[in-house]
């Protein structure tokens, strides 16, 4: 223990040193002067650099804080995702941020235990996040026992009002461009026929008339994801209230290279299911079934639909559905 003092003076010592630390933080903050065309973040970078200059360590001690900052994004990110800078993209493109985990967990565990649930929940965030999106769709039928060839469409789709356009690059049948848009065009579909009526502009069409019936086991008012999830919903909860429902997982799988989840369906050979075996392939980003693949009791393919070159909120006006837009 010193006598003289010294260590009683510690605490006016450190009050001095608080106050000239202070009024040195005034003078550094005084001292910011913003250039013309410089951000707030650059003046602030400048003028560290201009006072901390000849002297290392505090240098480096904050150049190790600035790139920590940095890197996590503070300077601009939503809490618990990284930002990614990226260039201009154009109208219709996707800017994605990746988060601290995915779906896939969650999917996988539904997959195995509940496919029900997870229906419900992947209608649901569709409902909350997607208003429209564009994709080619391959097709593939049994009509009549027979297997359609492999068909391949660009389609455009709009949930509000709900709008559906599809234009065929392969394999057309009697139609290679369909319009519907629900409530509008007296309630029908605008359709350019094929064959020898090609010379005609277009025809309307009820979506459900006997022709449309007889050349897919989908009418195009019941296209969409939402419409047939619902209707594998709605078989899923008769053959569970029935006790006739037996799933599986599958594993992962990939669709367009995007990775998946897959499981399966039994049904017992009743009238009143479609088929025995759905196999859904599940986009862990996307939340949704791009593939649905059914068979017969026999293990005869009855259809194949894929999803490929999905885009989603396009903000697709709803010019882009008329007639007169699209030559019909």
């Amino acid at each position: 223990m010193r006598v003289n003092g010294v260590r009683g003076k510690e605490p006016a010592l450190r009050e001095r040193n608080r106050i000239i630390k202070k009024r040195r933080m005034g003078q550094f903050e005084k001292g910011i002067e913003r250039c013309p065309g410089q951000s707030h973040e650059e003046t602030v970078m400048s003028t560290l650099y201009n006072l901390l200059r000849g002297n290392m360590l505090p240098r480096v001690l904050v150049g190790f804080f600035v790139g920590y900052y940095l890197y996590q994004g503070a300077l601009d990110r939503p809490a618990g995702q990284l930002r990614l800078i990226t260039p201009a993209l154009g109208a219709g493109a996707q800017v994605q941020t990746s988060t601290k985990s995915d779906y896939t967990d969650r999917i996988k565990k539904l997959a195995q235990t509940d496919h029900i649930a997870l229906l419900k929940w992947s209608l649901e965030h569709y409902d909350k996040n997607i208003q429209d999106y564009s994709a080619t769709f391959y097709k593939q039928e049994r009509i009549d026992k027979k297997i359609k060839p492999l068909e391949e469409i660009d389609i455009l789709f709009k949930d509000e009002p709900f709008s559906v356009l599809m234009r065929w690059r392969k394999n057309a049948g009697s139609i290679d461009k369909l319009l519907y848009v629900e409530g509008q065009n007296d309630n029908k579909m605008v359709v350019h026929p094929t064959g020898l009526f090609s010379w005609i502009d277009s025809v309307k069409r009820d979506p459900r008339c006997k022709k449309a019936r007889e050349s897919t086991q989908r009418t195009c008012d019941q296209f969409g994801f939402y419409r047939s999830m619902q209707s594998l919903l709605e078989v899923y909860e008769q053959a569970g209230k029935a006790g006739d429902l037996q799933i599986k997982y599958l594993g992962e799988t990939k669709v367009d290279k995007r990775k998946c989840v897959a499981m399966e369906r039994l049904l017992p050979p009743k009238a009143s299911y479609p088929y025995g075996r759905l196999v859904m392939e599940f986009d862990v980003e996307y939340l949704l079934p791009t593939a649905i693949t059914a068979y017969d009791w026999k293990g005869k393919l009855v259809s194949q639909y894929v999803y490929k070159d999905l885009s989603f909120n396009r903000e697709t006006s709803a010019e882009k559905f008329t007639p007169q837009a699209n030559n019909l």
